[in-house]
């Protein structure tokens, strides 16, 4: 069975122990029929190895695999504050970067027990046939002058990081974050804020179904939206960058064939090819030397050369640090 990938969702337990078998376990869903396709499978092929699948839901599950003592994964994609809390509580294995080629990755991504495989960005998007005036900026869309029925995120990471943006804060300024301020800024424009949004599905149907004028939006929902022929549009000036990021759990039994896939997933082939199938960015830069990504393409990636320097990179380390005290604080303000 070399070379092959198997969805198995939940039997790669009984795998673990072979050699020439890996398990990758990711967020499912589409993302993760693209990441077989641009990553699993030619990896697979280049590897000699089969590599099975597996679904999870987040840090928990590697934790209790990892207190196990068995982990049954070799390869786990996380969001990258949890790729970073892994690394604190010791749940990742060190990765090895002379197998591992980071070298064109931001270094801000590359930590000694994780990295990021991709990138998505948190946008304003807008509707363009309501009449009403829209925000374009996070300048505008904290002013309450603009008068639009508008939505957010309904978490503190990423809409603490707009609003201080929106108020004037630097980039380079960002952290650490001034909750109080945020806070302050969130609540100016609070009764305008029609729907406090919670899956990435409900945000591109506020949009799509003109329930807000603007909002808050992750740039893969709002395109989907846009390519159906929707009068909508985005900016990625200002947008929030955040990363999908890879670990081996601690005491993974295929620790140097899970560090080859790792580099595998790196190779600026494999990122591209993502990028074609669903709309994440590689955080490989030479990945846009190639004829992969086409130009019309590469306008709607938000690390490409022509967007990367107007996004702001979220910190995963410092909510690692605060994002207890600050979700408290975010929950006492949506509920007064």
């Amino acid at each position: 069975m070399c070379g092959a990938v198997i969805a198995s969702l939940g039997w790669g337990a009984s795998f673990a122990v072979l050699a020439d078998t890996l398990t990758f376990a990711g967020w499912g869903g589409a993302l993760q029929d693209a990441e077989r396709k641009a990553y699993l499978e030619p990896a697979a092929k280049a590897l000699g190895v089969t590599i099975r699948e597996d679904n999870m839901d987040g840090l928990a599950a590697v934790r209790a695999q990892v207190m196990s003592g068995k982990p049954k994964w070799d390869v786990v994609e996380l969001g990258s504050t949890e790729c970073a809390q892994a690394q604190l509580e010791g749940l990742a294995e060190p990765l090895d970067y002379s197998v591992i080629d980071a070298t064109h990755v931001d270094k801000s991504v590359v930590s000694s027990h994780w990295i990021a495989s991709h990138a998505y960005a948190t946008v304003v998007a807008w509707a363009e046939d309501t009449g009403a005036p829209v925000a374009k900026n996070w300048q505008q869309f904290f002013d309450p002058q603009f008068k639009g029925a508008r939505a957010l995120y309904r978490q503190p990471w990423l809409t603490m990081e707009a609003a201080l943006l929106g108020d004037g804060v630097a980039p380079k300024d960002l952290y650490p974050l001034d909750v109080e301020r945020a806070i302050k800024v969130l609540n100016r424009i609070k009764p305008q804020v029609v729907n406090w949004w919670s899956a990435g599905a409900d945000s591109a149907q506020l949009l799509r179904s003109r329930e807000v004028d603007f909002l808050a939006i992750w740039n893969g929902r709002v395109n989907e939206v846009k390519a159906s022929g929707e009068k909508v549009n985005y900016s990625f000036d200002g947008a929030l960058l955040s990363h999908d990021c890879l670990i081996i759990p601690k005491g993974a039994a295929n620790k140097a064939q899970a560090m080859k896939l790792i580099a595998h997933i790196m190779q600026p082939e494999s990122q591209a090819t993502l990028a074609t199938l669903i709309p994440y960015s590689p955080v490989n830069s030479k990945a846009y030397d190639l004829p992969i990504i086409t130009d019309e393409l590469a306008a709607r990636l938000p690390t490409s050369p022509q967007n990367i320097d107007k996004v702001v990179t979220v910190s995963p380390e410092w909510w690692v640090k605060n994002q207890a005290e600050v979700r408290q604080r975010f929950a006492l303000f949506l509920a007064n």
